[in-house]
């Protein structure tokens, strides 16, 4: 893990990588109710995760930033877009398992290959948000925001 600091953005963004390699776990076993309800809690973390961002991180963003908010947010926009469609191709592999070894990998790898997309851009987002976003805003506000996430829900 990059950090033990629950309130960086490189540890929130483990905690995300982590459940969807999980996830991908599941769909090279071919396991496709478990990929489908692993990705469903990956899928909710991720709007949560989203949702601090843009309204309690981003609103922060100061004059000069090496990115503005309006980048992140497109990113976001994207990354949820992704995720959707990744989500019903999954849904739909679950919904009518591939039968037979030779379906069944056939499956996986349409997925694995749906899933590349999706997966570089997150990577590629949460280097941009690890490497400005994270020394850009004040500490004490990561802290609030992400504390807030950990906190249980009502």
């Amino acid at each position: 893990m990059p950090t033990a600091d629950p309130a960086s953005f490189a540890y929130q963004h483990h905690r995300l990588d982590a459940q969807l390699r999980a996830h991908l776990l599941d769909i090279v076993g071919a396991d496709f109710a478990g990929a489908l309800q692993r990705l469903q809690r990956w899928h909710r973390a991720l709007e949560r995760h989203i949702d601090i961002e843009d309204t309690r991180l981003l609103p922060h963003v100061p004059e000069g930033a090496r990115w503005n908010a309006h980048l992140y947010r497109v990113e976001h926009d994207r990354i949820r877009l992704l995720a959707d469609e990744y989500l019903q191709k999954v849904r739909a592999a679950a919904a009518r398992p591939p039968r037979g070894t030779r379906a069944q990998r056939s499956a996986v790898l349409v997925l694995l290959d749906a899933a590349h997309s999706l997966r570089h851009l997150l990577e590629h987002h949460h280097e941009r948000e690890e490497m400005a976003l994270a020394h850009e805003l004040p500490a004490a506000l990561q802290q609030a925001a992400w504390s807030r996430a950990r906190a249980p829900s009502a």
